[in-house]
């Protein structure tokens, strides 16, 4: 039997005018295909709804391999019902590779969270991102049942973090990313929450912050290769990360003063100062602060800096006159100022600090933005 064209032209019985049949062409595109469509509609109803459309959008809302449940749209009895619906439904051996876990509106029920990260263990998630109110409380034991999962990136925004976070141990983690975090203390003792946390190779802090500042932040990752720090507000940082090959460091008025870097395999290190800092009343301390910082930043290769630095640096830059360089392989300094702010050459004893010792680097790249 011949295949009917879609596009060809019928008439009606006794009816003169002509009419086009209509071909569902998003119908016909492979599941993996619409399954991307499904992931991008944030609101849990309008990925449901999409079953009533034909037989066969009936259940491809329940197989979307990335789920996003978000209290959009819903009330607290009606989210609970449509996670435990869109859970439950799962097909066996349908596993899941992300979980976008968005709660905005209302109180966090503490056993459904528990329920969705139970489902992410059991089901092969790779992906977990987690945003919740500020006031509500991420517990250690809520993390537990991802100890020995697939897990591999977790993101967390706006999460209060209790004591005991690291101590879940996502031994397969590679990436974290915590984004206006409050992050525990232990009183008496600097803090290291990502201690138990093997294989991270990833991390980026955005707009955390401690439970007390006085406290001291340490980060040990032996296998760390990527770090980003967007302002973080402590009193003291201190890294060792011996595979570490890049380090993004943005800092504002609350960031840490003192620096106990220990990075030998740094290759790109990028440093912003915000201009807020540069308050003429400590002027001197932050001065000293970004002297130790550089100087923790030895075995970079590639060093970008930005006009905040640069001007901390050059005025009254004769103080660089009695630091010996510390950058002994740098071959690329890279300052990214203003033509209006900024001369067009660095002062002889700022490109003496960063080149002197170097064997590789013969000039400094000024950039202009």
């Amino acid at each position: 039997m011949s295949t009917p064209n879609p596009n060809k032209k019928i008439r009606g019985d006794g009816e003169a005018e002509e009419r086009q049949i209509e071909f569902d062409r998003l119908s016909s595109l492979p599941d993996h295909i619409l399954h991307l469509v499904l992931s991008f509609l944030d609101c849990p109803k309008l990925s449901a709804q999409t079953s009533v459309l034909s037989r066969r959008w009936r259940s491809l809302w329940k197989r979307v391999p990335s789920l996003t449940l978000s209290t959009s749209c819903l009330t607290p009895s009606s989210f609970a019902r449509y996670v435990e619906e869109v859970l439950s439904r799962r097909p066996e051996g349908r596993d899941v590779e992300e979980i976008v876990y968005l709660h905005f509106d209302f109180s966090l029920d503490k056993n459904l969270f528990d329920r969705v990260v139970n489902f992410a263990a059991s089901h092969g998630c790779r992906h977990l991102n987690v945003c919740v109110p500020y006031d509500e409380v991420l517990e250690p034991e809520l993390f537990v049942p991802l100890a020995n999962s697939d897990l591999r990136i977790l993101r967390l925004r706006r999460s209060t973090l209790k004591s005991g976070f690291g101590s879940c141990g996502l031994k397969m983690l590679t990436i974290l990313d915590l984004d206006e975090c409050l992050l525990p203390c232990d009183t008496g003792a600097d803090l290291d929450p990502f201690v138990n946390f093997p294989c991270l190779e990833n991390l980026i802090l955005c707009n955390c912050f401690l439970e007390d500042r006085e406290c001291g932040f340490k980060i040990f990752g032996p296998r760390l290769v990527k770090l980003l720090i967007y302002e973080l507000d402590c009193s003291k940082l201190e890294i060792f990360a011996p595979t570490l090959t890049f380090f993004d460091y943005i800092d504002h008025l609350n960031s840490p003063r003192l620096y106990n870097l220990r990075l030998p395999s740094l290759d790109h290190a990028d440093i912003f100062v915000h201009d807020k800092c540069l308050d003429e009343r400590n002027m001197e301390e932050m001065r000293a602060c970004y002297i130790s910082l550089l100087q923790g930043l030895q075995n970079a290769s590639i060093l970008e800096i930005n006009h905040g630095l640069f001007k901390l640096l050059c005025k009254n830059c004769e103080l660089l006159e009695h630091q010996s360089c510390p950058f002994t392989r740098l071959k690329s300094l890279k300052v990214a100022v203003s033509r209006i702010n900024c001369p067009y050459r660095l002062p002889y004893h700022v490109i003496s600090y960063f080149l002197g010792g170097s064997s590789t680097g013969e000039q400094a790249y000024i950039e202009f933005g």
